[in-house]
């Protein structure tokens, strides 16, 4: 069953990707923190690319609440995602994030 679900990750994270710049708030799941802001970029149907603050400790496997606004609307998304990997860069942690 694992590698049908991996390969169907992987059809879905293969299809168009949208470079976006979308501002987010986020929650560890499980550990009762306050929302913080982050960016969505880089979006596709399976997953995306989050720009956290450089503080945040998130590893690979740690679920985040996201609330995502879409712009020029009233409009938010609300999901859950999986750290998939994270990469340090100038003052942010880069991670792709899973839906």
């Amino acid at each position: 069953m694992q590698n049908m679900e991996e390969s169907l990750y992987q059809k879905m994270r293969d299809k168009k990707r949208f470079d976006v710049n979308l501002k987010a708030t986020y929650s560890i799941k499980g550990k009762g923190a306050q929302d913080q802001e982050c960016r969505i970029a880089n979006l596709s149907s399976s997953g995306a690319t989050a720009c956290f603050p450089r503080t945040e400790s998130l590893q690979r496997g740690a679920v985040v609440v996201m609330d995502i606004a879409i712009p020029n609307t009233i409009m938010r998304i609300a999901t859950e995602a999986e750290i998939m990997w994270t990469k340090q860069r100038f003052n942010d942690l880069i991670s792709g994030i899973k839906f």
